[in-house]
């Protein structure tokens, strides 16, 4: 079947299935909450690492938030404590002092001290993908007494709740609790509302409810059981089958015939994207990186491939972090105008460029696949290649591709980490300059105002719209897919599914 037909044929599919789901975006189940019982979770990707500081990934993300907690969360918006009581600032901003909560517990009943504390963000700032993010903002830490850590800051940092409500800044024993890094990470202890219990790689992760959480009377489900499925197919008969409960990241593909289903679409954290590598080659040109944008059609993706909470974007950091910033204008779909730029480009006969991007996600791979058709338009060739994960990241950040596509999430509440990353990563490995990003990040950081926050994001998506380092596509609102007998979902659309607990879920008594 020829693409665009198959595209029109998705979009038939899709409204008519939509008519036997439910979206709970704001209408979240009501009443008392049920203790006990265990949720099964389907996942087609599997985790990386058990490492808060070091693990990538959403899978790996989701899993650690609910093994880990933070000395702030957001909730609804909003930043408020989580193991933190309180935080107080110098006169000069550049002193925080961090206060505990009283009667803090590991999820093996060892008491949280300041020195777990201190450890912890020692461990945050050594963070391969985010460490810098803490570095540089915080020079040292320390306790003081039995329930304060002094922090003392490079300079004022308003947003300094919301960084440390990361979740790369778990708080974990200090000294990994007596033992080695790679002994603690077989079975780590955490201070979020589930506890480990075990793991077969490629195949499932057992967690159980942990009884030393600190917001008492939660969770509610006794344990968590994600299972790891081959394929898409293989996650939706299981739905079907009622063997499987919930799907977060639920592929877009699968959700037409997951009917009956309550479908929560969580908060847009993420920006799918063409990452471009700019050292040689065609894509050195920006008239090539030009027409490729140019030619694509977001807006017809999004309407024929993708759900209902995502939108077609060409700016970088994602929808739920953008703030009172000025989203780029989405231009696209212009064939025309395409074979212009190629035209006055140094690949004006056009040319064959490698692009790579990772398994386990029909939906990203259908969407390549029909970028791939409207740069044919023009006289480019995409050489598509389908990488598990880890080579994917392997080699994008090695700098080893010329064009990858995947999404970045934010993870959090503000743009810090996505801003970061950028930097963090040199561009994704694509050679670019990083001085922007770093600028602008120091004055989104410093920022005491929403405006001064919206100018530094501005500044930054300037540069990025006029030197192409990377081509944004499309914005992602991810669904999360739960049986009818899955309640307490009210309220997860503030959330992002990367950072999201389960703390708030229980099940429906039978």
């Amino acid at each position: 079947m020829p693409l665009l037909v198959a595209m029109v044929a998705l979009v038939a599919v899709v409204a008519s299935a939509c008519a036997g789901n439910s979206s709970n975006d704001t209408n979240g189940a009501t009443g008392t909450p049920v203790q006990g019982g265990t949720l099964d979770v389907g996942l087609t990707i599997d985790i990386t690492s058990l490492n808060p500081y070091d693990g990538s990934g959403d899978t790996t993300s989701m899993i650690l938030a609910n093994l880990n907690a933070q000395l702030f969360k957001d909730y609804d918006h909003k930043v408020v404590p989580a193991l933190a009581e309180s935080l107080t600032r110098s006169a000069d901003g550049k002193t925080a002092t961090v206060t505990l909560r009283k009667g803090l517990k590991f999820s093996d009943g060892t008491p949280i001290t300041p020195e777990d504390v201190v450890f912890s963000i020692e461990q945050a700032k050594a963070g391969s993908a985010y460490g810098s993010l803490y570095k540089e903002i915080i020079t040292s830490e320390k306790a003081s007494g039995e329930d304060k850590v002094d922090l003392t800051l490079v300079r004022p940092t308003p947003n300094l709740e919301a960084l440390l409500s990361f979740p790369r800044a778990a708080i974990i024993p200090a000294n990994f609790g007596g033992k080695s890094k790679s002994e603690y990470l077989q079975k780590p202890v955490g201070t979020g509302p589930y506890m480990f219990i075990s793991r077969q790689p490629g195949v499932s992760i057992q967690l159980k409810k942990n009884p030393n959480y600190w917001d008492s009377g939660k969770p509610y489900i006794d344990t968590l059981d994600f299972q790891v499925f081959n394929n898409n197919n293989a996650l939706t008969s299981a739905f079907q089958a009622k063997t499987v409960q919930a799907i977060p990241f639920a592929p877009e593909a699968s959700i037409p015939s997951l009917t009956g289903a309550n479908i929560v679409n969580t908060a847009a954290a993420a920006t799918e994207m063409f990452f471009i590598n700019g050292r040689t080659g065609p894509l050195s040109d920006v008239k090539v990186r030009q027409a490729i944008s140019m030619a694509i059609d977001r807006e017809a993706i999004v309407k024929g491939l993708r759900g209902p909470g995502d939108k077609p974007t060409a700016t970088f950091v994602p929808a739920s972090v953008l703030g009172s910033a000025h989203p780029a204008p989405v231009k696209g779909g212009d064939i025309e105008a395409a074979k212009q730029l190629l035209a006055a480009s140094s690949y004006k006969d056009g040319a064959t460029i490698k692009v790579i991007y990772p398994t386990g996600d029909d939906t990203l791979a259908n969407t390549v696949q029909a970028m791939q058709a409207e740069v044919a338009k023009i006289g480019i060739k995409f050489d598509l290649q389908a990488l598990d994960q880890g080579a994917w990241v392997n080699d994008v950040l090695g700098g080893k591709y010329e064009l990858a596509y995947q999404n970045i999430s934010a993870n959090d509440t503000t743009a810090d980490t996505t801003m970061q990353f950028f930097i963090a990563s040199g561009a994704y490995g694509g050679g670019w300059s990083t001085d922007v990003a770093k600028s602008a990040l120091t004055k989104y950081q410093t920022a005491t105002d929403a405006a001064g926050q919206a100018a530094a994001l501005d500044e930054f998506q300037n540069w990025l719209s006029a030197e192409l380092p990377v081509i944004p596509t499309v914005w992602l609102r991810p669904s999360l897919v739960l049986k009818g007998s899955v309640a307490g979902y009210q309220g997860l659309d503030t959330v992002t599914q990367q950072a999201l607990p389960f703390e708030g879920l229980w099940l429906n008594k039978s």
